[in-house]
């Protein structure tokens, strides 16, 4: 037996609901050993912008506890994280019901957490969904969001990126 080829399929939480499908037609994974690892990364750079300080405000009111905060926004992140992969991995193992599939998320920048991960996953491939189109998009590198150009760019794999049906 062959050893079983290994996908990441990074996940936002705006991609097609038919994303299992259409993999499984582009890549042939019905008749052969797969492994699925769908990859999640909560993006923390915006919690950098959240205030802490004082602001000019009438009365005596209490600054906020920053590591109360952080905890609340850190569970938040980890339910929906959760509950993301919950969905999805049901998803997948329907459409695909002889792969292995797993879970896993990371914190950071997505586009650097999926190509570090790509690595140290020794995956054959990273599968990654192109930002809904809300208009017309001429083709070229504006034809796709920051996060896929860079994996494009960067991926020490190959990358197959599925645009939502029409």
């Amino acid at each position: 037996m062959s050893d079983p080829r290994r996908y990441l399929v990074a996940l936002a939480g705006t991609e097609d609901s038919a994303l299992p499908q259409r993999i499984d037609r582009v890549l042939g994974t019905g008749d052969s050993a797969v492994e699925i690892t769908l990859f999640h990364v909560v993006e923390t750079g915006p919690r950098e912008l959240a205030a802490y300080h004082p602001a000019v405000r009438r009365g005596h009111w209490p600054l906020p506890n920053k590591d109360v905060i952080e905890h609340r926004l850190e569970d938040a992140d980890d339910e929906e994280a959760a509950a993301l992969l919950a969905v999805w991995q049901e998803r997948f193992e329907a459409a695909l019901p002889g792969a292995r599939i797993a879970g896993l998320v990371a914190q950071g920048r997505p586009e650097q957490e999926i190509i570090a991960s790509a690595g140290r996953l020794n995956v054959d491939a990273v599968i990654l969904s192109a930002r809904p189109r809300t208009g017309p998009t001429e083709p070229g590198p504006r034809s796709v969001g920051h996060v896929a150009r860079f994996v494009l760019d960067h991926s020490p794999v190959p990358v197959l990126l599925v645009r939502h049906s029409r």
